[in-house]
């Protein structure tokens, strides 16, 4: 059995979004580095960056702007910038989720970006969006990767369509993600780097 046979051979695959289904980490860099200069006048670090990144979107941009103004504030702030910084699809990505749908798999997105930001980077992406079965962002839960109750909600959605744990993969990139999959009792394959038994470099390789 490899990855591509775990992916095919689940009843449910959730994805991580940020550079899973979308290519997320230089483009988003650069996005907060211009924020932090042009707003708050300071320059933002590739260190911090690395320090904090796949920490839930608000907590995240508080960190990263220093605390520089209020949440709202630094949220529009981050905003009137996002149209020079999208997020684009990743390798495969579209073809997969779409493919996995076809076949009759149940389909969602757990993230640490916020909900609807994420449902609009995914339309703006060209992923089908009103057949996902769930995306759940940061911002509706208060449990956060690593922790596996981040999966709860997810989890109730599919065991109301007959599915359970152990029919469920999650797909993600880091390791964080490894550990909260684990824990929540689904299986789970990685992208982009070799995070446990099951990976693949990227999501067209699991098509």
């Amino acid at each position: 059995m490899d990855a591509r046979d775990v992916v095919w051979g689940a009843r449910a695959v959730v994805f991580d979004l940020d550079d899973t289904l979308l290519l997320t980490r230089v483009v988003k860099w650069a996005h907060h580095q211009a924020v932090a200069a042009r707003f708050y006048g300071f320059e933002l670090t590739e260190a911090e960056l690395g320090e904090h990144w796949g920490k839930p979107y608000d907590e995240l941009i508080t960190l990263l702007y220093r605390g520089s103004a209020s949440l709202e504030d630094m949220k529009k702030a981050n905003l009137s910038l996002e149209h020079l910084y999208r997020k684009t699809a990743a390798k495969g990505a579209r073809e997969l989720v779409t493919a996995l749908l076809d076949h009759g798999t149940h389909v969602g997105v757990v993230t640490s970006a916020n909900t609807d930001p994420t449902l609009a980077d995914l339309d703006h992406s060209g992923f089908p969006v009103d057949r996902l079965a769930f995306v759940h962002g940061a911002d509706r839960t208060d449990s956060h990767k690593p922790d596996p109750a981040v999966f709860d909600e997810a989890k109730r959605i599919l065991q109301a369509r007959g599915v359970t744990e152990s029919g469920t993969v999650y797909i993600g990139d880091a390791p964080m993600d490894a550990v909260a999959a684990r824990g929540a009792g689904f299986g789970f394959v990685g992208v982009g780097s070799a995070l446990g038994e099951f990976w693949a470099p990227d999501l067209a390789e699991l098509r």
